[in-house]
């Protein structure tokens, strides 16, 4: 994608900055997580604000949005001495915050969303006919045709983000935080976000824009500023940089580059799918996974690619067809019957599915392999205690150690934990679904890497992701999925986000023009 932004005019043309920080300094107790940050932002600007997991980005929104007070340093908001004493402040003054977990009553509608707390009244009732020709208006103004009396939560996702950000411009914001817009949306969502965006800016309003994937800041952005370990390392012209630039100076060395593909040596077939069909999910699909291969399966929203997967590992009954794994034919009850048969299932919800929030690092690890540490039905807890350390060690996790509570870990070292967890029982057979969603570049350079090296050890592994980019640098093969059926089955060196794309949509593939578009894309 090409940036499409026109840019505002720099500082040094006289412009003055609707906020700007100069040796903001932050600890919270002995732990100081900002050190002496400068950072401006300017009129009908998009500053990305870029780092890994632990580099600061949240805590400056925090000061931004008053969540937190800075222990040192001065904030400035269109030139004037500044202090954000809480988020209403910080709205009375202009700054809107659209955080990732998105704040709307899901059984509301969407006009009494936007204007919660807010909404017009004539003698003390809520005046709905005002309400909703107030929210329309609103709306219109980016040019977007929503029922205004749904409820949120009918809506699509995209929808709802873009109904967050509408909310929070009402309360005439200039200044809009934007923490992972993008994390659940799709590529044509992420498209339509960004029009929204671009009209935001074109009316003056500035935009801080938080996010892990270096191709959408690269879009969107004008400005990218890079925090590492609590420090600004630069802040530069998103046109007079480069991602690998960024990201060398994120995780402070050379960037990764693309991780090698498996090797075209492969072994014998580990999972073949044979006519499989489910009347309410999909039809006929066929493929096959050899060991040592990572198939990538591609797909938009609704492309019903995860029910597929689900039904092979027993989450899901009711289809028909064939599944063997290797060589011999299986029909799971259970996800318990497809371990037992050496299948391995990392699922994309990892807080509702994949993991106890309450439980210790050492206890989600072993979840999946406790047979491997007991004996007599008894817990081996030195073996336990070991698995956890190596795990940790080798997947760099940010913890205090084994017997910390998962749900106090960042999301990324969650990920690599619920990814190790699996690793963990050495399955002939992976599925993985979304691995590096909300992730980190660092972590995910990890998760890719990891996944390689069990692939080259024999490993057959099966990605399931909506980042298009990560699946062309990342498998062997890859299945294009749309509306239930099998669209394409392609090299992924023939591979292109366009060609992808088209066939998701369930078009004919896009011509190849181009294989710029490959490489880690974080």
């Amino acid at each position: 994608m090409v940036n499409e932004c026109v840019g505002p005019a720099s500082a040094g043309a006289g412009v003055v900055p609707l906020f700007s920080m100069t040796g903001i300094k932050k600890a919270f107790g002995a732990n100081v997580v900002l050190d002496g940050i400068d950072f401006e932002l300017l009129p009908g600007e998009i500053h990305a604000l870029v780092g890994e997991n632990g580099a600061g980005k949240s805590t400056c929104l925090g000061l931004l949005y008053g969540l937190h007070q800075p222990s040192a340093g001065e904030m400035q908001r269109n030139g004037n001495p500044a202090r954000m004493d809480n988020p209403s402040h910080a709205q009375a003054q202009g700054i809107g915050c659209v955080f990732q977990e998105l704040s709307l009553a899901g059984s509301l509608s969407v006009a009494e969303n936007i204007f919660a707390g807010r909404a017009p009244s004539r003698f003390g009732v809520v005046d709905w006919p005002e309400l909703r020709r107030r929210a329309e208006a609103l709306l219109a103004e980016f040019d977007l045709s929503i029922n205004v009396s749904r409820p949120v939560d009918s809506l699509p996702v995209s929808t709802r983000q873009i109904v967050e950000i509408v909310k929070a411009i009402s309360l005439n914001s200039q200044i809009l935080l934007l923490d992972e817009p993008t994390s659940a949306l799709t590529p044509d969502e992420v498209e339509a976000l960004f029009k929204v965006l671009r009209k935001l800016t074109s009316k003056g309003i500035g935009i801080v824009y938080v996010s892990h994937h270096m191709s959408e800041i690269f879009s969107i952005a004008d400005r990218i500023s890079v925090l590492r370990d609590g420090k600004k390392i630069s802040t530069s012209e998103t046109a007079e940089t480069s991602q690998a630039q960024v990201v060398s100076e994120m995780i402070g060395g050379a960037h990764p580059g693309d991780v090698d593909r498996s090797s075209d040596q492969l072994g014998n077939e580990v999972l073949k799918v044979t006519n499989l069909c489910h009347s309410d999910h999909f039809s006929n699909v066929s493929f096959s996974v050899r060991s040592g291969e990572i198939l990538g399966v591609a797909g938009l929203l609704g492309s019903r690619r995860s029910e597929i997967m689900r039904s092979i590992v027993g989450l899901l009954h009711g289809h028909s067809g064939n599944i063997e794994i290797k060589g011999e034919t299986a029909r799971f009850a259970s996800l318990r019957d497809a371990m037992c048969a050496g299948v391995g299932y990392v699922p994309e919800e990892r807080k509702t599915e994949g993991l106890f929030l309450e439980a210790p690092i050492s206890s989600n690890l072993t979840a999946a392999s406790l047979d491997q540490h007991t004996r007599f039905c008894i817990v081996n807890r030195r073996s336990v205690r070991e698995a956890s350390k190596r795990a940790i060690a080798a997947f760099s996790v940010k913890t205090r150690g084994p017997s910390e509570r998962i749900g106090a870990l960042s999301g990324g070292n969650q990920q690599k934990i619920m990814l190790a967890k699996w690793l963990e029982r050495r399955p002939d057979l992976l599925i993985i679904e979304e691995p590096t969603k909300g992730v980190d570049v660092g972590a995910k350079f990890q998760i890719h890497t990891e996944l390689q090296r069990r692939a080259a050890e024999g490993m057959a592994i099966i990605v399931i992701s909506s980042d298009f980019p990560e699946l062309v640098s990342l498998s062997t093969r890859i299945l294009v999925v749309h509306e239930g059926n099998i669209m394409g089955d392609l090299a992924a060196r023939d591979a292109t986000e366009d060609s992808l794309l088209q066939m998701a949509a369930g078009l004919p593939a896009a011509p190849q023009t181009s294989k710029s578009n490959k490489g880690i894309h974080p």
